[in-house]
């Protein structure tokens, strides 16, 4: 398919064209994902999105950039991610990301958090800190995260005094794993009983926790027990394969 041929059509074939691409790797590659981006369709914008994302496509990121203000919803939340996968840590400010944790959508609020503090935006921390306050508990528990992820020392105590007063786990969750990742590692204990809440979301949201955080010999030790149990006892099919999967990546020698 021309690239002519791909600005206009159908949305299928408009989508089909950077795919057939991609699988063969044609040199005209870049200039037809620059007009899908562009697509006045937000399916087509989308798909191309994924498509970077998939392919690891991170040369192209500054074209993805530009839809972090994107109409569409999915399309925003989708670039957020992409964004955060294959942008490179300390390029600078992240503006789009950054205004996005204001977004309307909760999911895309979190995203956002968890976006710049994988490319390391520290100068965003002031603005992830005010989603501790945000209405949605995973919104909160992605900020903790975030914080923790970017050093955020300084907050440390803003953070205790939050965990004493908030009530829901999945919140919870995020606060432990950032006290954690700021040096208070007592609180290892406390975040491995997620794994045995009622709530399949809050025991997901832990394990997934327990791959990235970095834990020494006796806390690996700690964790794969906890995590050995969790499996025994799990839920659901998705409960017990997530463990499984966590189990097998905690396991592996640092």
């Amino acid at each position: 398919m021309t690239q002519q041929a791909s600005t206009a059509g159908t949305v299928k074939s408009r989508i089909r064209a950077p795919e057939e691409l991609a699988s063969s790797g044609a040199p005209t590659l870049i200039n037809l994902l620059s007009r899908a981006l562009k697509d006045r369709s937000p399916t087509v914008r989308d798909k191309a999105v994924l498509l970077v994302t998939e392919k690891g496509f991170d040369h192209v990121v500054h074209l993805v950039e530009p839809l972090l203000y994107d109409k569409s919803g999915d399309v925003r939340y989708d670039a957020a991610e992409c964004v955060g996968i294959l942008g490179k840590r300390s390029a600078g400010p992240r503006p789009g990301l950054r205004a996005l944790l204001s977004d309307k959508r909760a999911l895309i609020r979190a995203q956002a958090a968890e976006s710049l503090a994988l490319v390391g935006d520290k100068g965003a921390l002031p603005k992830i800190v005010r989603l501790l306050a945000d209405r949605v508990p995973y919104v909160r528990s992605y900020a903790a995260s975030a914080i923790g992820d970017l050093g955020g020392i300084a907050y440390v105590e803003r953070i205790r005094r939050i965990l004493m007063d908030e009530r829901s786990e999945r919140a919870r969750v995020g606060l432990l794993e950032a006290l954690f990742a700021l040096g208070d590692r007592a609180v290892l204990k406390d975040f491995l009983r997620f794994l045995e809440s009622p709530d399949y979301h809050v025991r997901c949201a832990a394990a997934n926790a327990l791959e990235v955080i970095p834990l020494k010999r006796p806390e690996t030790q700690l964790a794969l027990t906890a995590l050995k149990k969790a499996k025994r006892k799990s839920l659901c099919v998705a409960d017990r394969s997530t463990m499984g999967r966590v189990l097998e990546a905690v396991s592996k020698p640092m």
